[in-house]
């Protein structure tokens, strides 16, 4: 592919907007059909998700392609360490507690880490995978006359999360609100084809996953869980924080949090953080 040429590609975090819009796509649902999709794997992703992607490939009109930074972030939360190596950091965006005040009520001097691991395990992969296809050799600009329309998975009612490229040379598209879909809507053009079960895609210790999520990591793959728990106790007095770091938005014990949650779990649909995640390349 002639690096003058542009570029049309899907950011596919393998759940479920975008693997609907994938498919969508390839059945021309939206005009032009894609060049390519890709998908980031920080090799912490939901056992489910491997052979949903294997089965996804089959049924695309066009390639899709598996990338990584080359390093496993469960690797790195296991051993406390960032996307460079350096040890007593960590990407995930944690919550921080503060020190307890008198007369003040939770909360007081809590907050957020930085949240680093879409950038670095998510984001910079496409764009190195988006380079590769369009010919360019590390380091090399990207011409003035190229262009990449990058397509996300964002639906209606997480419109908050739609943003332009921070790349003068990439175009964000966003499929699904082009045509008004909303979670209601992709679930129910999926159930009306494929009697598959379709879940959503989130690193398994993703600080941002709803209370629900927490639950059914434990009840689903109670080994990994039991993997995530450990990581949370290592957090504490082993990370450069001045607050106490948890994974969990209680800012107690993982374990201990996901107890509380099981015993009063609402009903309702506990609404996760992606919010927060406003790239649009996780739990899409």
């Amino acid at each position: 592919m002639q690096s003058t040429h542009s570029l049309t590609a899907i950011s596919l975090g393998g759940g479920v907007q975008s693997s609907v819009m994938a498919l969508m796509a390839s059945g021309g649902a939206f005009g032009q059909l894609p060049d390519c999709a890709v998908f980031a794997d920080t090799h912490w992703e939901p056992p489910t998700i491997y052979p949903h992607l294997e089965w996804l490939a089959e049924r695309l009109a066009f390639p899709l392609y598996i990338v990584d930074n080359g390093r496993s972030l469960r690797e790195d939360a296991k051993a406390l360490t960032n996307h460079s190596g350096n040890r007593g950091f960590i990407d995930l965006p944690l919550y921080l507690k503060g020190p307890a005040r008198a007369g003040v009520r939770n909360g007081q001097g809590d907050g957020m880490g930085r949240r680093q691991c879409t950038e670095h395990y998510k984001i910079r992969p496409v764009r190195r995978k988006i380079r590769e296809l369009l010919g360019l050799s590390r380091g090399q600009r990207v011409p003035a006359d190229t262009t990449v329309e990058l397509w996300l998975g964002i639906s209606t009612d997480e419109a908050i999360r739609m943003k332009t490229s921070r790349d003068r040379w990439i175009h964000n598209r966003y499929p699904l609100i082009e045509v008004g879909m909303s979670r209601k809507d992709y679930l129910e053009w999926w159930q009306a084809r494929y009697d598959q079960p379709l879940e959503r895609s989130a690193c398994i210790g993703c600080p941002y996953q709803s209370r629900q999520r927490w639950a059914e990591t434990k009840r689903r793959w109670p080994k990994l869980f039991a993997e995530v728990v450990e990581i949370d106790s290592n957090l504490r007095g082993k990370l450069a924080f001045a607050k106490e770091p948890y994974l969990h938005p209680r800012r107690v014990p993982l374990a201990q949090a996901v107890n509380l949650d099981e015993a009063g779990l609402r009903v309702a649909r506990d609404p996760d953080g992606f919010g927060n995640e406003c790239e649009g390349y996780c739990g899409v």
